[in-house]
Order: structure tokens, then C-alpha cells, then sequence
């Protein structure tokens, strides 16, 4: 029987397609945030992942935290100076900036906003950076040769906002019809910004796309093997990995791990997360993908379905 096994297992990788590759990983636990959250972001700096905001019960949160591996903990930081969901969080020169997202106005109501404000751990304090052009929320915030990049919300407006953290302030790029999509992810590799996924005009997409801030120039990747939006993703070992989602119909939670490098034809199928999540972020530290935060049902369950756990993908080819 075992002989029998073994010529399976060999006839199996034979016939994968050239540019497939076996899946090798498992997953772990981290310590547990302080209190659940969707609709979060993270980031690194320092050596620590920091994680913010959320989605609320009634108005988004505005924790601070930060997790040091060296304690497996989660440390409390300055909050934000609002509380803010689905917006964008990256690090660049030495300070973590928080821009856009949903947020609470003087009247306390909540909607999309175009402020910006940036963190120090020499200062500990926030402080308040140009807002971008126009409120953006459902977004994603990614730095590339020492500008942020602001791509996506609620409306496919074709435009990216760019930020010069030298001159501290604001341009806009045109994009491609149906690039900046709401609930997509988007990761730097090899200088380029990849955005995966999201949701259009016409619902979800599987659409994968690629642009180069030396040429201004934007290409096509290999498409998701199916629609998703509100997914995580990180690059690990010249890899993009993505995380969980909504499936098309806007309904089903998915556990699925998908992965994908320069060079392969299409996305390979990664060990499934430990439970179906969306609108959680990652990073990478040391030698894993930490997952944090997330929920298992979007949009309005998004607060009563919110999640305080942090995984942990380790790559065992690494």
C-alpha cells in the first residue's frame, strides 16, 4: 500500500504544470491583539508590526498597538488621533503615516476622509501631515523609492494619489479604467506595485495588476483563479501571498492562501488559513507572514464577526 502511495505522490508532481510549484508552510499562533478588529491596518517598523484602527460597534477604533517578537506580546501605543477603518498605513523615513479611511467628522457621523497624520517612536506623539486630494476609504497605502502610493476606494476614479514625504505633500497619477478598485490588495516587489482583487463597477474582480513608478507604465498580471475582494497580502521570499476575502457573491467568507511570483503563469494554492477571514492585514517579520486581526463576515457583520487573533505563515522552503 505504502509503494502504492509513493507512485501516486510521483505521478502527481509530474504532472504539474511547468510553472507550478509544491506548496510547503504551515501555520502558527501569535499572541492575540487586545481587542478584536476588522477593517485594520498594519504595518512594520522597527523591527515591531503596529497595528491600528478598526471596525467599532458603533464609530471605528482608534488603538495603537504594537507586537515585539522577542515577548510574543502586544504593547499599547499612542492611539490615533480618531478612530479610522479601511484606510491605508505604511512606514517610510523613519515615521508610520495613517491616511484616509472611514471616520467620525465634529458631528460624530462617519464617512470617507482625506486626512493624514504620521508617528515616530522619538516623538510618540501623532501629528498632522497634508490631507490627500480626495477622501479615500477601502484603500490601500504602499511605499515605493520614498513616496506613499494611495490606490483604490469606494469609486473607480482613476486616479493615485502620491505622496513625497520630502516636500510633504500631495500628487495624482491617472490610472487605467478599472485599476482602483475598492477592497484590492496591493504589495511592492521588485519595485513594482502589484494590485490584486477588489470590487468594480462591476462587482468583484479576479483582476491582477502591475505598474511601474519608474515608467509610469501599468501591465497585466496573471488573474486570480477566482473573484475576491477585501483580502490581505505580503511578499515573502520574492513570493506575493494573499489571504482569505469575500468570494464573488459578496457572501462566503474564504480560507483560501494563494500564491504567486514573477516568472509563474498562474497563482499557486498555498496551505488554507487556520479559519475564513477577511478584512484583516499582513506583514512580514523575521522569517513569517504574520495575519492580524480580520473578521469572518464583511461589511456590516464586519464588528460583530471582528477577530483578535494573529497568525503566523511560516515558509518551510525558507
Amino acid at each position: 500500500m505504502i509503494g502504492v502511495r509513493f507512485l501516486i505522490c510521483i505521478v502527481a508532481i509530474c504532472l504539474l504544470p511547468a510553472d507550478a510549484a509544491l506548496a510547503e508552510g504551515r501555520w502558527d499562533r501569535a499572541a492575540r491583539l487586545d481587542a478584536p478588529r476588522a477593517g485594520l491596518s498594519v504595518t512594520v517598523h522597527e523591527g515591531r508590526i503596529f497595528a491600528a484602527g478598526g471596525s467599532g460597534l458603533t464609530t471605528p477604533r482608534s488603538e495603537f498597538e504594537s507586537y515585539d517578537p522577542a515577548y510574543d506580546r502586544w504593547f499599547p501605543e499612542t492611539p490615533l488621533p480618531r478612530g479610522l477603518e479601511q484606510f491605508g498605513m505604511a512606514g517610510i523615513a523613519g515615521r508610520i503615516y495613517a491616511a484616509g479611511g472611514y471616520a467620525p467628522d465634529e458631528t460624530g457621523s462617519v464617512g470617507p476622509s482625506a486626512a493624514m497624520w504620521s508617528w515616530s517612536q522619538e516623538g510618540n506623539i501623532w501629528q498632522s501631515e497634508a490631507a490627500m486630494p480626495a477622501p479615500k476609504a477601502d484603500f490601500t497605502l504602499v511605499p515605493v523609492n520614498g513616496r506613499l502610493y494611495a490606490i483604490g476606494g469606494l469609486r473607480d476614479d482613476g486616479s493615485v494619489f502620491v505622496f513625497d514625504h520630502e516636500t510633504r505633500s500631495w500628487s495624482t497619477l491617472e490610472a487605467p479604467a478599472g485599476v482602483t478598485r475598492r477592497g484590492a490588495a496591493a504589495v511592492v516587489l521588485d519595485g513594482q506595485i502589484h494590485v490584486i482583487g477588489g470590487t468594480g463597477a462591476a462587482g468583484a474582480s479576479a483582476q491582477h495588476d502591475v505598474f511601474d513608478p519608474e515608467s509610469g507604465e501599468w501591465t497585466r498580471g496573471p488573474d486570480l483563479p477566482d473573484a475576491r475582494s477585501g483580502v490581505a497580502a505580503a511578499v515573502h521570499n520574492g513570493r506575493i501571498h494573499l489571504f482569505g476575502g469575500l468570494a464573488a457573491d459578496g457572501r462566503t467568507t474564504l480560507q483560501t492562501h494563494l500564491s504567486w511570483q514573477p516568472g509563474e503563469g498562474e497563482w499557486l494554492s498555498e496551505p488554507d488559513l487556520p479559519a475564513p477571514r477577511t478584512g484583516a492585514d499582513a506583514a512580514v517579520l523575521e522569517d513569517g507572514i504574520f495575519l492580524v486581526g480580520g473578521g469572518s463576515g464583511g461589511g456590516f457583520f464586519a464588528p460583530f464577526t471582528a477577530l483578535d487573533s494573529t497568525d503566523v505563515f511560516l515558509d518551510d522552503a525558507s
